[in-house]
């Protein structure tokens, strides 16, 4: 996609999140009530910000809303642990560690080549997070390695968004044959809904939308819901302008982002 920012690769600091901590969170999001096509919200965000603030804090950006949402909507609908779960373009896995941390089993599916302007720091995260499977690919049905229906959900952070519509027909493909039947598959979307971009978001999004099992009355009724929600997370205009890195505003203009996040079951998902 165009208006993808650059990565920002963290400094890795002492995780504030101890075992106890993670366990509490655990238990508290157990019974979290995940929408399966909704919006990220102000609400959430700070239920996250006051719950898991070193989550909600580590990006400055739509993210800061999207990994807590995640962690959340894993811990309600796969469980608290026991889990085999797949992560797609992970960038630095934040949320797959603390996952991992509970007891599931956490494979990180990123090229790590800078593709898409994403991150290219491999060695860095390998070594910083050693308890994770890594491979190093673009995600699709003709990955080797993986067997069959053999994962209970997989996600993505701020990824799908950034996949051209053909590119999605290989990644759909594989989350089809990855998931178990009964598996779950969560996105989390950054979404360009009014400014420069945004015909090409939203038709992207439409193709997603209906790749995941959705028809598009659904994503038209939560777009009008979303902008009639004074409860809607907005990028602000600080998280913009650190986006803007550097270049003429009249060449990078404010936009109205979002999060537009997806919970569907393998069997809904739909190749064509």
């Amino acid at each position: 996609m165009t208006w993808r920012p650059q990565a920002r690769v963290l400094r890795r600091r002492q995780h504030p999140l101890d075992d106890a901590a993670l366990e509490a969170a655990a238990e508290r999001y157990r019974t979290y009530r995940v929408e399966p096509l909704g919006y990220g919200t102000v609400r959430d965000f700070c239920d996250s910000f006051d719950h898991l603030r070193w989550l909600a804090t580590a990006n400055g950006d739509l993210k800061d809303l999207q990994r807590p949402w995640m962690l959340k909507a894993i811990l309600s609908r796969v469980g608290t642990r026991g889990g085999r779960l797949l992560e797609i373009g992970a960038g630095e896995p934040l949320v797959a560690d603390l996952l991992q941390r509970l007891g599931h089993d956490v494979l990180i599916i990123d090229p790590y080549d800078g593709s898409g302007n994403g991150p290219r720091d491999y060695s860095r995260f390998r070594r910083g997070y050693r308890n994770l499977n890594f491979i190093r690919a673009q995600f699709s049905d003709s990955l080797q390695g993986l067997a069959p229906a053999s994962f209970d959900c997989i996600y993505s952070i701020s990824v799908l968004e950034h996949i051209p519509p053909e590119g999605l027909v290989g990644v759909m493909a594989g989350m089809q044959r990855f998931l178990k039947p009964e598996g779950i598959s969560l996105h989390a979307v950054d979404h360009v809904h009014r400014g420069r971009g945004a015909a090409e978001h939203l038709s992207t999004l439409r193709v997603m939308t209906s790749s995941l099992g959705f028809r598009r009355e659904d994503l038209d009724h939560a777009l009008t819901a979303m902008s009639g929600d004074v409860d809607t997370y907005y990028l602000s205009a600080e998280s913009h302008n650190r986006w803007r890195g550097g270049r003429a505003y009249d060449e990078f203009p404010m936009r109205v982002c979002v999060s537009i996040q997806f919970c569907s079951v393998a069997s809904s998902i739909v190749v064509e």
